[in-house]
């Protein structure tokens, strides 16, 4: 993929490995070299390398994106988070191995950081899943709630 990309000077899009099985975020961020990337999942809600995805943000050739389930934060984010994740892995509740998988998917302390990430541009696009973990209708939606949640947390900006 990433030959492709380089031969037709296109962006690549990833979702990195959850599990760290194929490496961790430095091995993804050497193996990008430098190239333009949008990585879905910053967040980590959806997954992502775990725990430090959220690393590849600071980077200046990668376009981060979040998934709007976790937009904006709300009370039911987390555990709406970890139903999804159930669901969208087939995953059994009565398996102790697929609940803490699922729990570990679901990393609260990104997730509850990733409005004001959005609002500050350090995540700088927000997405819906193709494979589960979103909703491609609420995607306008969420981005205007979103906004409007800020708004009223942080104030309008110059200019409102």
């Amino acid at each position: 993929s990433l030959k492709a990309c380089d031969k037709y000077d296109v962006q690549f899009a990833v979702h990195t490995d959850s599990l760290n099985e194929g490496g961790f975020v430095e091995n993804t961020l050497n193996a990008f070299a430098g190239r333009t990337v949008h990585t879905f999942h910053t967040e980590g809600a959806g997954g992502g390398h775990a725990p430090d995805i959220m690393v590849v943000a600071g980077q200046d050739n990668i376009l981060p994106s979040s998934t709007n389930p976790t937009n904006p934060y709300t009370k039911n984010v987390i555990d709406e988070l970890f139903d999804m994740t159930m669901v969208c892995h087939n995953l059994d509740p009565k398996v102790p191995e697929d609940v803490s998988f699922a729990e570990s998917r679901v990393r609260k302390q990104t997730v509850a950081a990733e409005d004001v990430l959005h609002d500050m541009g350090a995540l700088s696009v927000m997405t819906s899943d193709a494979m589960a973990m979103g909703r491609v209708g609420e995607v306008a939606m969420r981005c205007w709630q979103l906004a409007d949640k800020m708004k009223a947390q942080f104030g309008p900006l110059e200019g409102d």
